[in-house]
C-alpha cells in the first residue's frame, strides 16, 4: 500500500496527490486513489466529496478479514517538493477521528518518506507505521 501512495506521489507530482485510507481503528486495509480538486494542487489537496462518500457508501457492505467493519479512517496526500511534515493548511483542514499520511519529496527521483499523524488537542503527533505483508506459500 505504501509503494502504491508513494507511485501516486510521483506520477501526479509536481501537483499534490490525495486518497482515502480504508480500514478498521488499528489497521489500514486499503489506499484508494482520487482526485485532488484543489484550487490549487501544487499546493493544497481536496478529495472530491462524491469520491469520500462512494467509499463510505462501500464500506458499508465490506468488512476485514477478521469480521471487522471497515470504514474511511484516514487520507493520503503528498508534498512534492518537501518533507512529509504537516503545513500549516493541513492543520487548519485536519480532524482527530482521522489517520493523516503524508509522502515526500516526490521530486527529485529518489527516497521518499511517508509518515503517519493523527490530530491530538489542536496538534499533530507522529504515529508509527507498521507494514504487515502474508506469505501464502
Amino acid at each position: 500500500m505504501l509503494e502504491a501512495i508513494a507511485a501516486h506521489a510521483r506520477r501526479d507530482s509536481p501537483q499534490e496527490c490525495c486518497g482515502l485510507l480504508i480500514g478498521s481503528d488499528t489497521e489500514v486495509i486499503e489506499a484508494v486513489a482520487t482526485a485532488n480538486i484543489a484550487q490549487d494542487p501544487r499546493r493544497r489537496y481536496e478529495v472530491a466529496p462524491a469520491e469520500h462518500f462512494a467509499q463510505i457508501r462501500r464500506c458499508r457492505d465490506e468488512r476485514s478479514p477478521d469480521g471487522t467493519p471497515l470504514r474511511v479512517m484516514g487520507v493520503y496526500h503528498s508534498h512534492p517538493h518537501s518533507d512529509p511534515v504537516p503545513s500549516p493548511t493541513d492543520l487548519e483542514q485536519a480532524f482527530e477521528e482521522f489517520l493523516y499520511l503524508i509522502a515526500g519529496p516526490a521530486e527529485p527521483p529518489g527516497a521518499m518518506t511517508i509518515r503517519g499523524y493523527r490530530l491530538r488537542a489542536g496538534a499533530f503527533e507522529v504515529v508509527e507505521l507498521m507494514e504487515a505483508s502474508i506469505d501464502d506459500r
